[in-house]
This record gives C-alpha cells, sequence and structure tokens, in this order.
C-alpha cells in the first residue's frame, strides 16, 4: 500500500503534525502516518487491517474479547464511523467534526475529545477515506475546567452580592436606630421621663454593641474569604476553652436572669485554632442568650465520642421553625430575627461559626422546634 505515495507525498504524509488515517470501504485501516502511531500508541504495523474503534480501544468496540466494533448497538452514535461512512458513500468532505469516545484503558475508561475531518480518495480504482484526527481532550477538558470555574466565580459574586446587601441592611437598620433616638434625647430631652430616657440609652447602647459585632464578625468573615486568616493548630484543653467562653458571655445572661448549667466531661487536649474555637462557642452562647427569655436555662454539655468530642449548647427559648433551619448556615439568606428583648443581629455569627468548625474538619448541626428551645452541636476530631 505504501507504493501508491511517491516519494515527496510520503514525506508528506508520514510527517504531518495532525494523524492521518488511510481507511477502505469496511473501516478498515489500510496506513496511518507518525502522528497517527501517537494518536493509536501502536504502530502502523500493529493496527493495519484493524477497525477504527478497535484500534482505539473503545469500549463498545469488544464484548468480552471479542471485536464487534460496528455491530454493537452503540455504535450508531460512533461520530469517526458515521463520518467516515458518509463520506465513503456520498463523496462528502467533513471537516473538524467534533466527537468522543469512550476508551479502555486496561482497569479503568475515559474519554477521549477528538476532531475529525474525513474526505474521499480514488487509488488505483479503489475508494478510500482519509481521516485527520485531532486529540483535543487536554483543551477541551480545560475548556470545561474554564467554564466550571467561570460558573463558580459568578455564583460566587452573586452570594457576594446578597450577602453584602443583607449586611448593609442590618447596618443601616442599627445606625438608624442609634441616630433616631440620640437625635430625641438631644432635641428634646426635657420632655421625657428619665425612665424613657433610660429606655433609650439603653437601646442606643445595645444597638451599638450589635453592631460591633456584626462588623467584628463581619471582619473576620472577610479575612477568611481572602485567605488573610491565620489558621494555627496547637494543643488545647477544650474545657478550659468552654469556660472562658462562658467567662465572657456570663454578665450577658445575667442580665436576662438567665441559668447556665454547664456540665463538662474531665480535660481533653485537642489540636485546634483556640481563637476559632472560641469565636465559635461566643457566637453560639451569645444566639442562645439572644432567644432565651428572661429567666430561661441554657446548658453546655462536653462529650467524649469514639474519635471525636461533641460540645452542644442547648436552650428553652422560642426555638426555630423547621423551614428557616436550613437557612441559618448560608450567606445568601436573610434569616435574623429579634431576641426575646427585641435584640438585633445579622445571623452573621453562625455562617462564620461554621465556616471555622468545617476548617477544623468538624460539623455543626441545629436542633429545633418551635416554642421548644433549640440545641447547637458542634464536633471536633480528636
Amino acid at each position: 500500500m505504501e507504493a501508491i505515495f511517491n516519494e515527496e507525498l510520503n514525506q508528506i504524509f508520514e510527517n504531518a503534525a495532525v494523524a492521518l488515517i488511510l481507511v477502505d470501504c469496511d473501516a478498515r485501516i489500510k496506513l496511518i502516518n507518525k502522528a497517527g502511531e501517537e494518536l493509536f500508541g501502536q504502530g502502523n504495523v500493529d493496527v493495519k487491517g484493524k477497525l477504527a474503534g478497535e484500534s482505539f480501544k473503545c469500549v463498545h468496540a469488544f464484548i468480552n474479547e471479542y471485536v464487534v466494533c460496528g455491530n454493537n448497538e452503540e455504535c450508531v452514535h460512533c461520530p469517526l464511523r458515521n463520518t467516515l461512512q458518509d463520506t465513503y458513500n456520498t463523496g462528502k468532505t467533513h471537516y473538524k467534526v467534533q466527537g468522543n469516545l469512550e476508551i479502555k484503558d486496561k482497569d479503568s475508561t475515559y474519554e477521549l475529545f477528538l476532531l475529525i475531518s474525513s474526505s474521499l480518495f480514488n487509488i488505483s480504482s479503489t475508494k478510500y477515506v482519509l481521516l485527520t484526527i485531532e486529540d483535543i481532550t487536554k483543551e477541551r477538558t480545560l475548556q470545561e475546567e474554564l467554564k466550571q470555574r467561570e460558573k463558580q466565580l459568578q455564583e460566587l459574586i452573586a452570594k457576594r452580592d446578597k450577602f453584602f446587601s443583607i449586611v448593609g441592611y442590618d447596618l443601616k437598620h442599627s445606625f438608624t436606630t442609634i441616630e433616631g433616638f440620640a437625635k430625641l434625647l438631644l432635641e428634646d430631652s426635657s420632655s421625657f421621663t428619665s425612665q424613657e430616657r433610660e429606655s433609650f440609652l439603653r437601646l442606643i447602647a445595645q444597638s451599638s454593641e450589635n453592631t460591633n459585632r456584626l462588623l467584628e464578625n463581619l471582619f473576620l468573615w472577610s479575612r477568611l474569604q481572602i485567605g488573610n486568616m491565620d489558621f494555627v493548630l496547637e494543643k488545647v484543653n477544650i474545657v478550659d476553652l468552654i469556660n472562658d467562653a462562658l467567662f465572657q458571655m456570663r454578665s450577658k445572661a445575667e442580665k436576662k436572669n438567665i441559668t447556665l448549667e454547664v456540665s463538662l466531661s474531665e480535660c481533653q487536649f485537642l489540636s485546634l485554632d483556640k481563637f476559632m474555637i472560641n469565636t465559635v462557642l461566643r457566637n453560639i452562647i451569645a444566639n442562645a442568650i439572644k432567644f432565651t427569655p428572661k429567666s430561661g436555662r441554657i446548658s453546655i454539655n462536653l462529650e467524649e465520642k469514639e474519635s471525636s468530642i461533641e460540645v452542644s449548647v442547648k436552650d428553652n427559648g422560642v426555638g426555630i421553625d423547621e423551614e428557616n433551619i436550613s437557612r441559618l448556615f448560608k450567606t445568601t439568606e436573610k434569616f435574623s430575627t429579634q431576641g426575646t428583648e427585641q435584640e438585633e443581629g445579622a445571623g452573621l455569627g453562625l455562617i462564620l461559626s461554621k465556616e471555622f468548625i468545617d476548617l477544623h474538619k468538624g460539623e455543626i448541626k441545629v436542633e429545633s422546634q418551635k416554642g421548644r428551645g433549640t440545641t447547637f452541636t458542634f464536633t471536633l476530631p480528636i
């Protein structure tokens, strides 16, 4: 077969940058060039006389080691076979038809993406199809990755915009409250009773505190998103960490006469970021205090499991509707209600807490019943 080419054409054929494959009417390979050998991973002598799908090791070309290339019901969808058969039957030239083959390689399979061109040749009164095949698997994979990353980027931008609109609303509401009551006191203080003035000042102080906490959490969350927060693991006694968080939050509980019941196991040293876990504990306990009525009760428990420790904070407060539980940790959801004493909050503390727990390969979950209280539980691996 090689003799049909003169020397110049043979050099062009052999050294073409793309795979050139000459097939007959039965789709059997008669000749391939060097690029074709690289594409098949086999030499000219190895593939000569074989079917194209057989040489590619298409998964549909074999059944129990028997060659069924072209006779398998899946072969009707084969872009390679359809292209060369149409060219052979009609004489139509095809240019860069995109198609993919599922290839079996030892014990695994993968997809091979191809650009297939075909043209009809008459050689010594016999018709052949010359296939030009380009392997674009890497390019196609890269394109898909870029599309996926672009999609993810668009989703992140949308989430960011939604998130900041939610935070912006809460900040505006807090500052409006502070400004409104401050102006009332400045402009017409004498018309209010001492009790009313005290109430206004309490609301101003409360809004200022909520705003400060929101800004603190926002600052931490933004640092986390841009990778500007150190994640420093060290051996820490989790019992001491819980007691520290309770000490920081105890005055808030006392203002509402809330009882803090603590049940902790023996000292348990874990490898964790002390600052992050302290932030998680403070946010969850603060949330429990916010939604627990005066003279209520909050239980903090530490329990050791088989390969983790479990910390739970249970309150007997207002509870959460079942449909709202899934919204607690989403940046794109606006779910924040007033506490039992009209305490405000953006819910950012819980979002931040989940991200901190995720960094520690732990898990955080919520169980709640409307009117019967809520339990936040998080685990940390031992």
